[in-house]
């Protein structure tokens, strides 16, 4: 937002601690000034040394008519230059004009300010209008503090009052020397910028020549503008360490403030994450409930799939396993004494064999000709069990059966283990 700039009637109404003063530049008397060679290890110490210079400076009364705690100055320096450049105004003609109590704005400048920090190629004569008040300065080449600056009221809406002060002007500037800029720069709004620096908003009065940068915004950093400003020395120190706090403070109490912010978040995040967990334990918990009616849905549809197929087939199922027991008519090489069907496909055989060769022959007989294929436990070892005992070899099998393409239609009423003959009967 910019500053408020100054005007005939200023308006007490707004807050002044937002207002940019700027003092027309025809009350104040203006020279650059060399400065001693100076070799100093800060920048500190060489704005303390310019400051007290210009200080002694004002106080030397060939130099000013008026003492220093007279008057109301300022001055302006850069480091690209050996000189630097100083103006004041006694403060009894500025309590006659109307402005008194200085303290209460944001800055007070003279109206010539916004064209310090310029520089140019060749030397040059820029004409700077804010308000009505017209100002020549002078710049050398490439050195932005001026050489002279001179002022004039005149009427900003009349052309005539303008071309005829500009007349005046130039005739106090050694025009053989400078090269003279033929458009008016206009002084605009003041914005004091979060970044440390005014901007000095400035455009072309006519805007026609060619050979203008359309852009002549200034930027000048606000901590050297103290310098710049109009008030005591004392003032400007105490004024600018208490709005140096001041930032502070507003920085700790934005830091603070997101502080806080993210501490909602997290806490909001963890209210969140706990409901979350809490939802996704409840609806563990209920799935955990269901867990045995999917099983019991899971053997029901087994079961269902079994009745499509035709059901549970023992004596289908054995006519499927007899052509590979080996053997043929009362002597077999394997014979089953029981079969107890676990599901369609599911058989888990009990039986007895010549030896344990012709069993594993068996089974062996049954995958290659895929009609069935042993169980596996979860480690991965086969359902089988075969061993000797009282003279017999002995086997238990689990086994599940391929399906075949046709359907057997059998008896669906059985019992679900069913003894068979033994070799003898």
């Amino acid at each position: 937002m910019p500053d408020n700039q100054n005007t005939d009637l200023i308006d007490y109404s707004v807050n002044l601690s937002d207002f940019t003063l700027r003092i027309p530049g025809e009350h104040f008397f203006c020279d650059s000034v060399s400065l001693p060679p100076m070799d100093f290890d800060s920048d500190e110490e060489a704005k303390k040394f310019i400051e007290n210079f210009v200080r002694d400076l004002f106080e030397n009364k060939n130099f000013s008519p008026y003492p220093v705690d007279q008057l109301s100055y300022g001055y302006f320096h850069s480091e690209d230059s050996d000189r630097v450049f100083v103006y004041a105004c006694p403060l009894v003609k500025l309590s006659q004009l109307g402005w008194q109590n200085l303290e209460v704005f944001r800055r007070v400048f003279p109206s010539f300010i916004s064209a310090f920090g310029k520089v140019y190629d060749e030397p040059s004569v820029l004409f700077l209008l804010e308000e009505d008040s017209l100002s020549i300065l002078s710049f050398e080449k490439g050195c932005g503090v001026p050489t002279a600056v001179y002022s004039m009221s005149v009427e900003e809406e009349d052309e005539k009052s303008i071309e005829i002060a500009r007349g005046k002007l130039l005739s106090l500037i050694d025009l053989e020397h400078y090269q003279v800029i033929p458009d008016i720069l206009v002084a605009k709004d003041v914005v004091r910028q979060k970044d440390g620096y005014f901007r000095f908003e400035q455009e072309w009065l006519k805007g026609s020549g060619t050979d203008l940068e359309l852009d002549q915004t200034t930027l000048l950093n606000a901590e050297d503008l103290w310098a710049c400003d109009l008030r005591t020395r004392d003032f400007k120190k105490l004024e600018s360490k208490r709005r140096k706090q001041a930032a502070k403070r507003w920085q700790y109490t934005q830091l603070w403030s997101l502080g806080m912010a993210a501490i909602m978040v997290l806490f909001l995040g963890l209210k969140v994450f706990q409901v979350k967990l809490s939802d996704r334990q409840i609806l563990a918990s209920a799935m955990g409930d269901e867990v045995p009616l999917v099983l019991e849905s899971k053997k029901l549809l087994d079961k269902l799939e079994q009745n499509q197929l035709g059901g549970i087939d023992p004596f289908g199922a054995i006519s499927r396993l007899y052509p590979f027991l080996g053997g043929s008519g009362n002597d077999l090489h394997v014979w089953f004494t029981s079969a107890h069907f676990e599901s369609r496909r599911e058989i888990k055989i009990k039986g007895e064999g010549k030896n344990i060769e012709s069993i594993n022959n068996f089974l062996e007989k049954l995958e290659t000709n895929k009609v069935a294929i042993l169980k596996t436990g979860s480690a991965g070892d086969e359902r089988r069990k075969i061993r000797s005992k009282g003279g017999k070899t002995i086997f238990e099998v689990e086994i599940e059966l391929i399906e075949q393409n046709e359907t057997s239609q059998l008896s669906n009423t059985i019992t679900s283990e069913t003894p068979l003959e033994n070799k003898e009967g």
